[in-house]
């Protein structure tokens, strides 16, 4: 057999074709078996072999000479496909669930069986269901359950990473704390009868409230753990590096991918929605959007630019708005404002889909979901060991003069004290994906960092007789509206939601006392619209969402840490995108596991082309 020799750093060896020349020419000269043509051609026929063949590749580790960490070249694990592959999926909200059903029909049409399993550790989140009727409060804390509903590519375009928002982000900062102290000291002086309630700026409609805020305290004080601080760090490092360097058309780029990867997730919505009977009435789904404006001149840049994305866009007068949705005459707001129509965006409950979702993969596919105690993940371990039988099997061929293969494996440790492996990890678990990263050792692969906002879910019964006769076949609203960056949508006959704010804080169960003005501009502005519902500030909940520093989507393998991937960093669109790039995952996970070499595009549904290594956990490595 033909021998080469190849030196390097560690004594892990790979029998990969199209691959000696370039471990000779970097390596020099420990002696590596050169593999028999039915290893070198098996990229050519592996697709029409059966699925029960057991394959086993060998990985090669190139130490890099200044941080002295080991990082993989090329991989191909070792997989047996006569065993399921095992699957470990952290995160139960609409990230992992999506990530499941795509990877599930994804391997099923590669007549491959998987065990699949999702870890969530909120007790809520497999069984959540919010009972309008009952006027009941999403229980489950994760976004899925807690966002505005809305799917918007028409709005996906706008990112926040760059220069001008580093300014509002200072800006509005600073005027929050300005009205946080206004607001203590009109509470004061009211309960002392000597105040109004009309004392804040942010009371005054005229104004739009501030919808950033930084609290640098929260996120590197002594509140936060060592490890909340290193994620903070991580991705401010990324997120000022990306926004202070940027230009015009790294922006426009970065908005195009985004809005590609919503038209796609736009298709594969409908089409999980048309593929289930009654689903469609069970969301509240609706059609259109309506965009409100202060002034004439942004109106007319976002109209154009959606115009330009090809997106169903109507620039509307204040009269054509009002006559689409009526309660927009109920907001105190200068007559002269101008309405975009978005005709092609739609509105959906996130929960009630995502739990139609995961009924549908545990029963179809046998993907098992797990919450609470045996759902939360205490700790992630990742260990390589000997396989005891070092032959590779090839069809039915034995070559026993394969060296020993090491096996990247993961052990995962629940709240109820078991242990579970599995041959790969997704992490999928939104804000809190960064700290399993940590645990792992790719901290620097996934920067994301919680950013908080607030959703406040409002009740009306006190309903029109138009209303009343046409409550099963409508929501409350005819159409979402969006005002001074909050949204305001319905998916329930007596039930409207508005929702928005994006605020650094830190971790959730850190942030529950760090004062916001959030919650009592959302009261305003919901009393305002809906003055037959009994509104308190109280009601406003805490929504987490994961903002990667560049707004783009982190999806894919660490090649790190062979057979680890991750699908998070959505940000406010995890409603909008997380269909497409949990197709982009499953991709790339299958291709891993049957053995094929990854091409550089990741081709969607409505003929969508996005490369690889834009979305890839790598780049900011």
């Amino acid at each position: 057999m033909d021998m080469q020799y190849a030196y390097h750093h560690s004594n892990t060896l790979l029998c990969r074709p199209g691959f000696w020349q370039s471990c000779f020419a970097a390596f020099g000269f420990v002696p590596v078996i050169r593999p028999p043509p039915m290893i070198r051609h098996y990229h050519s026929d592996l697709l029409s072999r059966p699925c029960s063949n057991s394959i086993t590749l060998f990985a090669v580790n190139k130490i890099h000479d200044k941080s002295s960490e080991s990082h993989l070249i090329d991989t191909i694990p070792n997989v047996d496909l006569t065993s399921q592959p095992r699957i470990a999926i952290v995160g139960g909200g609409i990230a992992g669930v999506t990530a499941a059903n795509a990877l599930s029909k994804k391997l099923s049409s590669n007549n491959i069986t998987a065990k699949i399993v999702i870890f969530e550790g909120d007790e809520y989140g497999s069984t959540n269901e919010v009972n309008f009727t009952n006027h009941q409060q999403p229980s489950w804390l994760a976004a899925t359950a807690r966002n505005a509903n809305t799917i918007c590519p028409g709005a996906s375009m706008h990112v926040m990473s760059q220069r001008k928002t580093l300014f509002k982000i200072m800006k509005d900062t600073v005027r929050e704390w300005y009205e946080e102290r206004l607001e203590m000291i009109q509470r004061r002086l009211q309960k002392n009868h000597l105040a109004t309630d009309h004392l804040l700026r942010s009371d005054n409609f005229q104004h739009p409230p501030p919808y950033f805020a930084l609290h640098l305290l929260r996120c590197l004080g002594t509140s936060a753990s060592w490890e909340e601080r290193a994620t903070f760090l991580t991705f401010l490092t990324s997120f000022l590096k990306t926004s202070l360097f940027c230009t015009e058309h790294d922006v426009h780029e970065r908005g195009k991918l985004i809005h590609q990867l919503a038209k796609s997730n736009r298709v594969l919505f409908l089409e999980a929605i048309n593929s289930s009977d009654g689903l469609a009435s069970k969301t509240g789904l609706s059609r259109g959007f309506i965009s409100l404006y202060r002034n004439k001149q942004d109106a007319v840049h976002d109209f154009e630019e959606g115009k330009s994305y090809g997106e169903e866009f109507s620039l509307l007068s204040y009269e054509e708005a009002v006559k689409l949705e009526p309660r927009i005459q109920n907001l105190p707001i200068n007559e002269e404002v101008v309405a975009v129509h978005r005709r092609a965006d739609y509105t959906a409950d996130c929960a009630v889909f995502i739990k139609d979702l995961t009924n549908r993969i545990t029963h179809e596919y046998g993907v098992e979901y797990k919450s609470g105690l045996k759902g939360e993940i205490q700790g992630i371990t990742a260990a390589k060991y000997a396989i005891e039988d070092s032959r590779s099997i090839i069809g039915s061929k034995a070559l026993a003069t394969d060296p020993v293969a090491k096996k990247q494996r993961f052990s995962l440790r629940t709240k109820d004290g078991r242990s579970h492996d599995f041959d790969f990890v997704v992490l999928a678990a939104g804000i809190n994906t960064p700290l399993f990263a940590r645990m792992l050792s790719i901290g620097d692969s996934c920067p994301t960092y919680p950013l908080r906002g607030y959703s406040l879910t409002m009740y009306s019964d006190k309903l029109s007789a138009e209303e009343t006769k046409a409550a099963s076949s409508k929501n409350l609203l005819n159409q979402p509206i969006k005002i001074d960056d909050m949204y305001c949508s319905s998916v329930g006959a007596n039930m409207a939601r508005i929702a928005g704010f994006g605020e650094l804080v830190g971790y959730r169960d850190k942030a529950t006392n760090v004062p916001s003005v959030a919650p009592r501009v959302l009261t305003r502005y919901g009393k305002t619209l809906f003055p037959e519902s009994k509104i308190k500030e109280a009601n406003a909940l805490q929504c987490f969402r994961p903002l990667s520093p560049d707004d783009l989507p982190i999806v894919g393998p660490v090649h790190s840490v062979p057979g680890v991937f991750i699908h998070s960093g959505h940000g406010t669109l995890g409603w909008t995108l997380c269909l497409a790039t949990s197709e982009c995952l499953a991709t790339a996970l299958t291709d891993e596991i049957v053995g094929i070499k990854q091409a550089e595009i990741f081709h969607l549904p409505g003929d969508i082309s996005i490369e690889r290594a834009q979305l890839s956990p790598d780049r900011f490595m």
